[in-house]
């Protein structure tokens, strides 16, 4: 197993152990995101576009206005409107005034973008299987704590 240094062909040690930290996890969310971004891409999706539908399809048909959705996204976008606007475009959401406050636009996933999940969650299961199978539950359990704990004191 190589370190991070050797897979850099760093000749210098890093500064901090800190920063070593945080360049393997940004080296390995590059690494594992690669195949997701081509399957995605396969059906015309991003990440970020991914995960809205994903946010919506766990509603189970209740809508979201805009900003609820930012907040439960897992990579902060600025612009989840130009998002939701592409996905509106596509036929996968749908856009509603809320009955309760005409101010409120909420969005709801549509059946083709309950559909489109539907294709995608198995290959994308197995794809995660793929990238992380060779580690143990008892690793993987560690590594959610691990990672958990980096982001307490940066969650919003």
């Amino acid at each position: 197993m190589s370190t991070l240094k050797q897979e850099l062909k760093q000749k210098q040690p890093f500064a901090a152990p800190q920063q070593e930290v945080f360049l393997n996890v940004q080296r390995t969310a590059g690494i594992l995101n690669g195949p997701l971004l081509k399957l995605l891409r396969g059906e015309g999706l991003s990440p970020p576009l991914y995960n809205i539908l994903r946010i919506l399809r766990g509603q189970k048909g209740e809508g979201l206005s805009c900003s609820s959705i930012g907040e439960r996204m897992v990579t902060r976008d600025p612009d989840v409107t130009r998002l939701i606007d592409r996905l509106e475009k596509g036929g996968l959401v749908e856009r509603e005034r809320s009955a309760e406050d005409r101010r409120v636009v909420l969005i709801s996933i549509t059946a083709a973008g309950m559909a489109l999940l539907a294709k995608l969650d198995r290959p994308v299961l197995d794809l995660h299987r793929d990238l992380l199978g060779h580690l143990t539950v008892k690793e993987m359990a560690e590594l959610n704590r691990l990672l958990v704990k980096a982001r307490q004191p940066h969650v919003a």
